[in-house]
């Protein structure tokens, strides 16, 4: 019996370094991304004989022997956001770049998991942490930022106070002010900014601050409605209950809203899609409503045994029939919740027209669609409960999941790549090129995109 071929063996870095004509150290520091004394020359026919033999470094043996493992660690507060992914795009070409690895872990909005998945990256050896934390764990890491030996960190989305460690966060109190702006200048005149739970989570108490402080200082009245985080995976998709009606111009006929309420889109609408995720009273609320003269009415928490989020809008609507308001979310996940209470979907484009229909958007306004831009999706905003109480809608949301959504959600897109970009650089730079300068928080600005949610009427 003839025996097996020998596998044919793997290039090592002592056959690239024989190739190349030069040392181990210098390939070694090479793979690191060690540059300073090394020629453009010797670079470029290194990264030749590396693609020509097909080197390809053990990872585990170059943590063993290198000071740094070239990886970084990432927790994610909740990767089944789509502003999530969006971040860690980003991150992922800015490290992709320097030949850095990512490793990335899934808090799942638990403190306590991120708490573990930080001591699980710690033990994989990285040079350093991303982290858009959950909340609530602001002490462990300010310690952990704060402790001789620990790898530098970035805070993104999220900051913690004091700033002991770069924080990459969107101007939230400049997009706030943006967007009610935008509001008020559409002709609403009640805005209801609804929010998951606030505490510990610095996003959502800046944006809260600023919609209480703009409610207090413009004529525009409003409130603040917080809920408990409900928990959409476990609904029912299936079926609708309740009676009312949904009509829009022959656009949909005899549909049915979750919560017995008509939902009626006149003509002007064209059949607008508000999206149906679910029945959602289940959590506790927290409202403060401000009025005409200014004055914030500070609500009360409830036991998560009371009114839900259902329940509250539902009573907000009834409270304001005949008057334009706007609902206005604090992301992606709280979109989909008020979708839940508003309506079933109705039938989108129901003149036949993919995108030919057309609101009254000022296309020229710097902050409106983007130049170039094929897409133009005109369905407005609708009345509910059969009455005229009209409603807009808009969001924090990347712009690539707003335009889609039913008419278009107009929203405030904080451009989260080039936040994970900006983390990824600042962070890169901390570990492997020596910046020691002080720890910084860099806004970044957000970019206001106008959908048919909020046309004017």
């Amino acid at each position: 019996m003839s025996r097996p071929a020998k596998a044919k063996r793997k290039p090592s870095i002592a056959d690239v370094a024989a190739a190349v004509g030069v040392s181990k150290t210098t390939i070694s520091r090479y793979l690191h991304g060690e540059y300073d004394y090394m020629s453009a020359d010797t670079r470029a026919r290194i990264e030749a004989v590396v693609k020509e033999l097909g080197y390809r470094p053990n990872k585990m043996a170059q943590g063993l022997k290198a000071t740094n493992s070239r990886m970084i660690g990432v927790t994610i507060a909740n990767i089944s956001n789509p502003f999530s992914s969006q971040l860690l795009k980003g991150m992922q070409s800015v490290c992709r770049a320097r030949g850095i690895q990512l490793l990335v872990s899934d808090a799942d909005d638990d403190p306590a998991l991120e708490r573990a998945a930080i001591e699980s990256l710690m033990d994989s050896q990285v040079d350093g942490l991303i982290i858009n934390t959950v909340g609530g764990n602001d002490e462990f890491l300010t310690t952990f930022a704060s402790t001789a030996g620990n790898p530098p960190i970035v805070m993104l989305d999220r900051m913690i106070s004091p700033i002991v460690c770069d924080c990459i966060v969107t101007d939230n109190a400049g997009a706030v002010d943006m967007m009610l702006d935008h509001v008020r200048e559409r002709g609403f005149t009640y805005a209801v900014f609804v929010t998951q739970p606030i505490a510990g989570i610095t996003t959502r108490q800046t944006r809260a601050e600023a919609v209480r402080t703009y409610l207090a200082t413009h004529d525009l009245a409003g409130e603040v409605l917080e809920y408990a985080d409900s928990p959409r995976d476990d609904m029912d998709y299936g079926g609708v209950t309740g009676g009312g009606a949904v009509s829009g111009g022959g656009a949909a006929d005899s549909s049915t809203a979750g919560h017995g309420r008509t939902v009626d889109n006149d003509s002007a609408t064209h059949g607008s899609t508000i999206g149906h995720c679910g029945t959602v009273d289940d959590g506790s609320t927290v409202d403060d409503t401000i009025g005409d003269n200014g004055t914030v009415e500070h609500g009360t928490v409830d036991d998560g045994n009371g009114v839900g989020l259902a329940a509250r809008l539902t009573s907000i609507l009834d409270a304001h029939v005949g008057e334009r308001i706007c609902i206005f979310a604090n992301n992606e996940d709280a979109m989909c919740d008020v979708f839940a209470v508003l309506a079933e979907p109705s039938e989108p484009y129901a003149n036949g027209s993919d995108h030919d229909v057309h609101d009254d958007t000022d296309h020229d306004n710097d902050h409106d669609r983007a130049a170039g831009d094929d897409h133009d999706f005109s369905v407005g905003t609708g009345t509910v409960n059969g009455m005229g109480t009209t409603v807009g809608l808009c969001a924090f949301a990347t712009e690539r999941w707003a335009r889609y959504s039913g008419p278009g959600i107009t929203c405030l897109d904080q451009n989260p790549v080039l936040m994970g970009r900006t983390a990824a650089s600042r962070l890169i730079a901390r570990i492997y090129d020596g910046d020691s300068s002080p720890a910084e928080r860099l806004e970044i600005p957000a970019r206001l995109r106008v959908f048919g949610s909020t046309q004017n009427r």
